[in-house]
């Protein structure tokens, strides 16, 4: 029964005798003995238990088998060379992985552009980026054991280093032709029609529609289905600015106009644990700069 492993040696010899043509030229590339050459391939097709090599012509060629294995060997070489320069990389300091999980209230876009300029630098660091909403983000914070997290919500762990990041502008909004939309309205009023929340709610982002979250009792997934739900004029509630701009211009909905403000302004930090790689900090410096 003959084994199936293939060395890195074997590997290189079959690669550089085709390409070259010729065992002398294979070892000159290798910088090996022309013995050395002739010992790897040989072993090699004992390994296999066939021939590799067709030796019956004027110059050696590769069988048809031969040229099958070579597509594999050099599959195993392009692996190599990315393993050893990705341990390169890593003994510079560059994380294995990094893990972020952020508020889906937050824009993503400014989050892709700077995952984009990490990956367009080909570092080995592998990226994880998650969204969430209100609660649930620290939660998976400390479930994944996350390395950066950013969250409109205080953190219960208050050993986190925190750094501020844009206000995010949101509006009480509802569809143009909703009666809401039309008028002036007190709270009374705003109490007969539903307010849609995405997962709940939290008294500690302090909306001036705090009052009226108990009564809610459609909770979406995330903020383009409560965008969707507000256009199919189910009910009303609180948009991020940067979501619905074209909505707002185009009139399509209205920003409620009642007894309290109908403009909030949530106010985004990123936390980290005190120690960051070098990913972590440019994709930070990214984000703040």
């Amino acid at each position: 029964m003959h084994g199936l492993g293939v060395t890195i040696e074997q590997a290189r010899a079959l690669d550089a005798l085709e390409r070259r043509g010729t065992f002398a030229g294979a070892a000159k590339e290798l910088r090996r003995g022309h013995t050395s050459i002739l010992y790897a391939l040989r072993t090699l097709e004992d390994t296999l238990g066939f021939p590799v090599l067709d030796r019956s012509g004027y110059r050696t060629r590769l069988t048809p088998r031969g040229q099958r294995v070579l597509a594999g060997c050099r599959a195993l070489l392009a692996a190599e060379a990315e393993l050893s320069s990705t341990i390169v990389e890593l003994r510079a300091g560059w994380e294995p992985s990094l893990c972020v999980v952020f508020d889906g209230i937050v824009p993503i876009d400014p989050l892709l552009r700077a995952v984009g300029r990490l990956v367009g630098e080909r570092i080995p660091t592998r990226i994880d980026v998650r969204a969430e909403f209100l609660a649930g983000v620290e939660e998976s914070f400390v479930r994944q054991t996350a390395d950066l997290m950013i969250a409109v919500l205080p953190p219960g762990d208050l050993g986190l280093a925190a750094i501020e990041l844009a206000p995010l502008p949101a509006s009480l909004v509802a569809r143009a032709d909703h009666v809401l939309a039309r008028g002036r309205h007190d709270e009374r009023a705003l109490r007969g029609h539903l307010l849609l929340t995405v997962r709940g709610s939290d008294p500690r982002l302090d909306l001036p529609t705090a009052g009226l979250e108990a009564r809610s009792t459609v909770h979406l997934n995330d903020f383009t289905a409560k965008r969707a739900a507000i256009l199919a004029g189910i009910g009303f509630g609180w948009l991020p600015d940067v979501l619905i701009a074209t909505e707002l211009a185009r009139g399509r909905l209205k920003r409620i106009k009642w007894s309290r403000p109908s403009t909030h302004l949530f106010h985004p930090r990123l936390y980290h644990r005190g120690t960051v790689g070098p990913a972590a900090r440019q994709l930070i410096a990214s984000l703040t700069g």
